[in-house]
């Protein structure tokens, strides 16, 4: 068989890094290149300008190319590298701000354009789906999109309707994202293969004392629901400490960005990292006892979720993200504050219960490492390309 060529529009880490980059897709994307690549894919990645980076270089066996700078023009810059390269497939990585903000997006719409007249099939992973039924005053106050409700929610569903007819397969994450998008093949989100250090190394090295530790991980953003497990580490047992270990998400630095008022509001209660390193990852997940999602209405899969289950990090998901995710009512915590701090400090005083939790966490990760997830790309992609072989065949005929 031929060996497939693939181009991926994304954003990438840094050269040398794995979870760098302005969002976790970057990490994704590193992690189903190179999955592909041990697939015997050729992969390149075309990418946006980071400062500081070579406009070329080699992950493993993946080529990334840093072909346009996010903005108002960096979707039509990738669907004119995409041409340059002819590749079979091209799989655009989609979120609504992921290329630059709003100004990326009018030049969604002629990249698309572009794509639809050449003959390369485009395959789309949709990392957030939203249902515009859904976004009223609260949605845009909590994402803090500048636009009427009304508005924003004709141009959520316009973007989403485009991307659609577009391409020749969309990719959703979890199966209660077909509801909104009822053709999208589901693809979980891969998990890496990691090795993990010990507990008490990790804590001596990140200065954790021997209380329950609590931890919400990743980019600060006000749609994640935080507050919540903050405002229970107000009321929790003193044996049970937070840690909220993440940068400023890039759409919200700034002199009132949601992590400043984050620890304006909570910084007696709980632990602040900051920006976490690569090299600290790991560490972070081996010393923590349980990992918090709190977030109150998921509209995309958890890259951080995926890190957790590499781990084995026992998990507390929201009622609303633990249905998106298919998970087992054990990992459900209820998002009142009180109830929560209960819980946390019922896991702080009952092993039983937190090895309990532990291996349920296992059972969610079991079918989602990174070779499977690559193998049902590869499938994908052969099936697109199938298509698009018998449309021409039926176009000849004719």
């Amino acid at each position: 068989m031929t060996r497939r060529r693939i181009a991926i529009v994304a954003p990438y880490p840094p050269a040398g890094e794995r979870h760098g980059g302005h969002s976790g897709v970057a990490s994704y994307t590193a992690n189903l290149a190179n999955g592909l690549a041990a697939r015997d894919v050729e992969v390149t990645v075309l990418a946006p300008d980071l400062d500081g980076d070579p406009v070329r270089f080699v992950d493993g066996d993946v080529r990334v190319h840093r072909a346009y700078r996010l903005g108002r023009g960096a979707l039509p810059g990738a669907a004119r590298a995409v041409a340059a390269l002819a590749p079979d497939v091209v799989h655009l990585q989609w979120e609504l701000f992921l290329y630059g903000g709003p100004r990326s997006i009018p030049g969604l719409f002629p990249a698309l354009a572009s794509m639809r007249r050449s003959t390369v099939p485009l395959v789309t992973t949709m990392h957030q789906v939203v249902d515009p039924a859904e976004i009223d005053r609260s949605y845009t106050r909590l994402h803090r999109i500048g636009a009427p409700a009304t508005v924003a929610r004709a141009g959520i569903a316009g973007v989403q309707r485009a991307v659609r007819l577009a391409s020749s397969a969309a990719v959703v994450h979890e199966e209660s994202f077909t509801g909104i998008m009822p053709t999208a093949t589901v693809i979980p989100h891969g998990i890496e293969h990691v090795v993990t250090p010990g507990r008490a190394q990790a804590r001596r090295d990140l200065g954790l004392d021997d209380r329950f530790v609590a931890l919400c991980f990743g980019f600060l953003a006000p749609y994640k629901g935080i507050e919540t497990v903050l405002d229970a580490a107000v009321l929790a047992d003193p044996s049970v400490q937070v840690v909220v270990a993440g940068g400023e998400h890039p759409r919200m630095t700034g002199s009132t960005g949601f992590g400043e008022e984050l620890r304006a509001a909570y910084g007696d209660a709980a632990r602040f990292t900051g920006w976490v390193p690569d090299g600290d990852v790991a560490k972070w997940f081996a010393a923590a006892d349980v990992a918090v999602f709190p977030y109150p209405k998921p509209f995309s899969s958890s890259g951080v979720l995926a890190l957790a289950l590499a781990h084995g990090t026992p998990v507390l998901l929201s009622p609303a993200l633990a249905r998106c995710a298919g998970a087992p009512s054990v990992l459900t915590a209820q998002m009142e504050p009180q109830r929560l701090a209960e819980q946390l400090g019922y896991l702080a005083r009952k092993p039983a219960a937190l090895d309990e939790l532990r291996q349920w966490t296992s059972i969610l990760a079991s079918g989602r490492r990174w070779p499977a997830i690559a193998d049902r790309h590869v499938d994908l992609y052969q099936e697109v390309l199938d298509v698009e072989r018998h449309s021409r065949r039926s176009l000849r005929a004719g």
